[in-house]
């Protein structure tokens, strides 16, 4: 008898639980031939035979976590309960009546590499922060392909940026599992391959002395396996049974245990027979739902337009999705409060108008908004509760010693905020070069997750689009928003007299929870003075 162990099933993968047995008692079996399927918390693996034989007893069941070197299968090499499986020993050839030389018998046996094609189920990785969920717009491979790793696989876009999806395994593609246009949540199965991994095999062992014939070759006893089978490891406990006929994979327990979820209470919603991640997720969503029900505006189901004549129904994007959820959320937690000034922007324009040549042939654009983020940024050292959130639950003020400022772009796809970091202790010239490059970003899909987060202050400039006025909402968990509106001729009087000045409207909108008034309005004269006074701060 002969007993089967776990191998390794990859780099920092310890165990993983059995979704299927494809093999039976009595059945013989090749080795390397595929036995079973083991879910990590990463991908599905088969497990290959080690060996050739008859199988006399599986020890394991589907939905048992089993660990590695813990044995699940043995197997006899032709059915009989006494025998054992031996590796042949080789024979050596004799020449005539010499004699063979110990040394050369005994020697160390050689370790040899060989490979096992391993089927390996590719799942969506994580996408950015708080994004669980995109839809597949475009994918750059198909079924047959060779692919390396980190080779990109498909674009996704959420509800923030379009995403390319790289690969984390090499290999040959057997499926594409995800369609254009499909939603996807994160760790969703996306394609599965075949890869190669090399394994040290041992098939040289210890022989015996010769034993010579008359024909001039020798005989060798049988020899034992060099390396007996390791005693198998102690069986991982079995899981709970969920309470109903469905399974479910480590890391929707492990979730369910760390947020709280009875694993029994939940069914499958994306998947046919097992209880996955985005099944505990859309379960404790609903459950978050019902129970804040009596707080829930039911919004009124619309009428039958179609009564009145011809209608176009069409999806809204993943980012104009994300603005309908976090617009209410800013409307309805922060108290928001607007101060309006205009800004004499004459000689400002006419300096932007000079200087503005020079920045084109550096590669960027000195465009009245890179100015505004340099002000901003040096009225925000000056005012930092202008940088600060507000942690509501601890009643407390969370103060930032960096300065991030977005900027509200309009895209094809809806409203995208990327972000300068660290805009305080950057010059003006490598802001208006930043800005360039985000904006390019931002039109060619490009843009990533990480140059949308971090913002501590936002703009948002409609000056280009021609409104004569803006009221933005904060965005959470901002303090504060300045929005910009269309710059126009308006006479001004000066030493008594009418002038033509170019005049900009500008607005603050802040949490009144944390800012008042005055301090709005004292923060808002100072952007003023910024950027009427040209000698105030430089290139």
């Amino acid at each position: 008898m002969m007993e089967l162990t776990l191998p390794s099933l990859g780099e920092g993968i310890e165990k993983g639980t059995i979704i299927s047995i494809l093999v039976n008692v009595g059945d013989t079996i090749e080795q390397e031939q595929p036995l079973m399927e083991v879910e990590t918390d990463k991908v599905v693996v088969e497990v290959p035979a080690d060996a050739a034989g008859v199988v006399s007893e599986i020890m394991a069941s589907i939905g048992d976590e089993i660990t590695e070197g813990t044995a699940f299968i043995s197997l006899s090499n032709n059915g009989g309960p006494d025998e054992k499986i031996i590796p042949e020993a080789p024979k050596i050839e004799i020449k005539n009546s010499e004699e063979v030389n110990p040394e050369v018998v005994d020697a160390p046996p050689k370790e040899e590499v060989k490979t096992k094609a391993v089927e390996t189920v590719l799942k969506l990785p994580s996408l950015g922060e708080g994004i669980e969920k995109g839809t597949v717009i475009a994918l750059h491979v198909k079924s047959g392909d060779v692919i390396e790793k980190e080779q990109t696989l498909m674009e996704v876009e959420t509800d923030k940026v379009v995403v390319e999806v790289p690969s984390d395994a090499a290999g040959t593609i057997l499926e594409v599992i995800v369609n254009v246009g499909d939603e996807i949540g994160v760790d969703a199965p996306i394609l599965s391959i075949r890869s190669n991994t090399a394994i040290p095999i041992e098939k040289t062992v210890p022989i015996e002395q010769p034993v010579a014939e008359t024909n001039g070759t020798a005989k060798t006893p049988a020899a034992k396996p060099q390396n007996p089978s390791p005693i198998p490891a102690e069986p991982a406990p079995k899981p709970k049974a969920n309470g109903s006929k469905y399974r479910s994979t480590p890391l929707a327990r492990r979730l369910a245990r760390e947020i709280g979820v009875d694993i029994t209470q939940v069914q499958p919603q994306f998947a046919s027979n097992r209880i996955g991640v985005k099944d505990v997720k859309h379960f404790a969503k609903t459950q978050n739902t019902q129970k804040s029900a009596g707080n829930t505006v039911m919004l009124p189901a619309l009428p039958d337009f179609s009564k009145w004549g011809d209608v176009e129904v069409k999806d809204m994007s993943g980012i104009m999705q994300a603005t309908s959820r976090n617009m209410p959320t800013a409307w309805s937690i922060i108290p928001h409060a607007w101060l309006q000034e205009k800004v004499d922007i004459t000689q400002l324009e006419a300096k932007r108008q000079e200087h503005k040549l020079q920045v084109k042939e550096m590669g960027g654009a000195l465009t009245l908004t890179c100015i505004l983020v340099k002000v901003l940024a040096q009225a925000l050292e000056k005012f930092p509760i202008f940088n600060a959130s507000l942690d509501a639950e601890k009643q407390q003020i969370v103060f930032k010693d960096y300065v991030n400022i977005g900027i509200a772009v309009d895209s094809d796809r809806g409203l995208m905020v990327p972000v300068v970091k660290n805009a305080n202790d950057k010059k003006l010239t490598e802001i208006a070069l930043e800005l360039s490059q985000l904006s390019a970003k931002v039109r060619d899909k490009k843009i990533t997750p990480e140059a949308l987060e971090g913002a501590t202050f936002t703009i948002s400039n409609l000056g280009g689009i021609g409104t004569s006025a803006i009221f933005p909402l904060v965005s959470h968990p901002q303090a504060a928003i300045l929005g910009v509106a269309a710059s126009t001729i308006e006479p001004v009087f000066i030493k008594d007299a009418f002038e033509p000045r170019l005049m900009m409207p500008l607005t603050i909108g802040f949490d009144h929870r944390i800012i008042n008034g005055a301090d709005a309005a004292r923060f808002l004269q100072h952007i003023k003075h910024l950027l009427q006074d040209w000698f105030l701060w430089n290139l």
